[in-house]
């Protein structure tokens, strides 16, 4: 057994780290394990493969996170298919130049998934994130989902993680059964999985809503909660200020509902907007329409979608 390695304070203090600490600004940190959690047919998928499409392929950035560095990329795209991931790409409107983004569609099982993932990175040091999508693929076989068991397979990547400096990234479900209290309680498996991670990537959405919230906690930056959307289009995901439907026009009605707090006429924005009633109505039920708003309990009223629609940006 090795002993333990002791550095001291000062020691850490005066030694140079010159990596950046992160692939996507306060989302994928480097040498990290990170879990991706959401119900089914959410747009999980869509989000990893943009992602790494975007990592690969010169985006300046993902869903309004800056992209620090360009890096290879494996996707373990272990529920899909060469056709699928081709049509996906292209609906997506990406271009890949050259291979630095590279997938596998089956990896071995029973007990040797993580061993391979070790031998392949032995080969291919230059990649420093993977995506395992999903993560209960790649570990069937397992059985036990007891604490310590999640928590100790969920160490051994970790372990590669740091021996490799590769960012590792597992797309995992939501429980059937909600969580009580702590919404990361949502995470598939027991505790141990979210206990072992270094980042939480969570997309949560009511039914019936048009936005997704993006919980993010982290060992690595302050634990936040953002508004996203998904364009079904063009099956993209983007931040807030990236949203083609929030006009300046409608912006301001959003701003002044935030303002008056509390379901509303059309005649009370119009006071504040300055155009006439019928035409704010007009406008209501245009936003209506696409999910950024809902009718009020009152009739006639209307009030914004969820609680935190939306820490609105500057639209440029």
């Amino acid at each position: 057994m090795k002993s333990p390695i002791i550095v001291g304070a000062k020691t850490i203090m005066d030694k140079e780290y010159n990596q950046t600490p992160f692939i996507v600004e306060n989302l994928i940190p480097v040498n990290s394990v990170i879990l991706i959690a959401g119900a089914p047919k959410i747009g999980k998928s869509w989000f990893v493969l943009q992602l790494l499409l975007s990592i690969c392929y010169g985006e300046q950035s993902f869903i309004g996170h800056r992209i620090l560095k360009q890096v290879k990329a494996l996707y373990l795209a272990l529920e899909d298919t060469e056709p699928r991931i081709q049509e996906r790409i292209i609906k997506q409107k990406f271009q890949p130049i050259d291979n630095t983004l590279s997938f596998a569609f089956s990896w071995p099982e029973n007990g040797s998934e993580i061993q391979n993932l070790e031998d392949f990175l032995k080969k291919n040091p230059e990649v420093k994130i993977i995506v395992i999508d999903t993560k209960a693929r790649f570990s069937f076989g397992r059985t036990e989902e007891s604490y310590q068991s999640d928590y100790d397979w969920m160490a051994r990547i970790k372990t590669i993680s740091n021996k490799y400096s590769v960012s590792i990234v597992l797309v995992t479900h939501f429980r059937k059964k909600p969580a009580e209290e702590d919404p990361y309680e949502q995470v598939s498996g027991s505790n141990g999985n979210a206990g072992a991670a270094d980042t939480i990537i969570m997309l949560k959405r009511l039914r019936n809503q048009y936005k997704t919230t993006l919980f993010l906690t982290s060992r690595d930056f302050p634990e936040t909660e953002e508004d996203i959307l998904f364009d079904k289009d063009n099956c993209f995901w983007l931040s807030n200020s990236e949203n083609p439907l929030i006009t300046p026009e409608r912006k301001r009605i959003i701003e002044i509902m935030k303002e008056i707090g509390k379901p509303c006429k059309p005649s009370e924005i119009q006071n504040k907007y300055g155009s006439t009633a019928k035409n704010i109505s007009h406008m209501l039920t245009t936003m209506k329409d696409c999910g950024l708003v809902i009718s009020g309990q009152a009739y006639g009223t209307y009030e914004l979608t969820g609680d935190k629609t939306n820490d609105i940006q500057d639209i440029n």
